[in-house]
């Protein structure tokens, strides 16, 4: 496949002992049009060798196959410490490898026979998560802000952040350079998150506003949609809500293992 200026394989391996089942999410994957570099393993063994000669972007991971069963590859890439993006898939699933799986670092979990649409969805998220983004969040405590930097930093999403002390200052930084997403406080004093909200509306057109209040009532719900702000986050707020409400915000599918939190509580 011939690659565009800039643009980079990526490095999936597919660890099936089923012929079929590797060749049908090889093909899927190149169905995309993206390109890629794609390694094959017939068992565990086999995968947890190849996974340990090189770094692999995206793993699809058979649960239950000879020598080593997915589960315990997935432990192997854990302990190995490497960043792949991996899938695991059977046409089951136990709570107890579940449990494991997610402490492993799985991503998500397929149920056989999935589509080739299941397969590019599995990308899309992939690129979407690897995609870095400007993100601006606004307090005026230095304290939160730290705080909510440190939830942002250990989000899945790659997020480039900035900080602004106030609206004004929130203004300023839209000015001069668009952000995707911008965390606001509700109580801030001169400029109500509110009201910041409003004025972003028009003023940052490409971003969605997510509104963050240690106080929650339906009312506050309710003025957080009527100003535009796409989510409401009460404080405080985990990394996993911070995925959630992303993946809302891009149209992602939601992975079986990830937490489901609302764009708003009352909807």
């Amino acid at each position: 496949m011939m690659l565009g200026v800039g643009e980079e394989r990526i490095k999936v391996i597919i660890a099936d002992d089923s012929a079929t089942v590797r060749k049908f999410i090889e093909k899927a994957l190149l169905a995309t049009a993206r390109a890629f570099d794609i390694t094959m393993a017939e068992n565990g063994r086999d995968a947890v060798q190849k996974l340990s000669q090189q770094a692999f972007d995206i793993a699809f991971l058979d649960i239950n196959m000879p020598q080593l069963s997915g589960v315990e590859v997935m432990a192997a890439i854990h302990v190995m410490g490497a960043k792949t993006f991996a899938v695991s898939m059977s046409d089951g699933l136990n709570e107890e490898a579940e449990q494991k799986l997610k402490a492993f670092g799985a991503y998500d979990f397929l149920t056989k026979p999935f589509s080739a649409g299941q397969i590019r969805q599995i990308v899309e998220v992939y690129e979407a998560i690897n995609t870095p983004f400007d993100v601006l969040v606004v307090d005026d405590s230095t304290t939160v802000r730290r705080i909510v930097r440190k939830v942002l930093e250990r989000s899945i999403f790659k997020l480039d952040i900035v900080e602004a002390a106030d609206g004004a200052a929130a203004i300023a930084c839209v000015s001069q350079k668009p952000f995707r997403v911008i965390f606001t406080d509700f109580n801030m004093p001169n400029m109500s998150g509110i009201e910041l909200a409003r004025k972003l509306s028009t003023l940052a057109r490409g971003s969605d506003v997510i509104l963050m209040s240690t106080e929650y009532s339906t009312e506050l719900d309710q003025a957080a949609e009527q100003v535009n702000a796409r989510a409401f986050l009460r404080k405080p707020f985990y990394p996993e809500d911070v995925d959630s409400i992303l993946h809302h915000l891009f149209n992602l599918r939601h992975s079986r293992f990830s937490k489901q939190v609302r764009l708003f509580a009352m909807t």
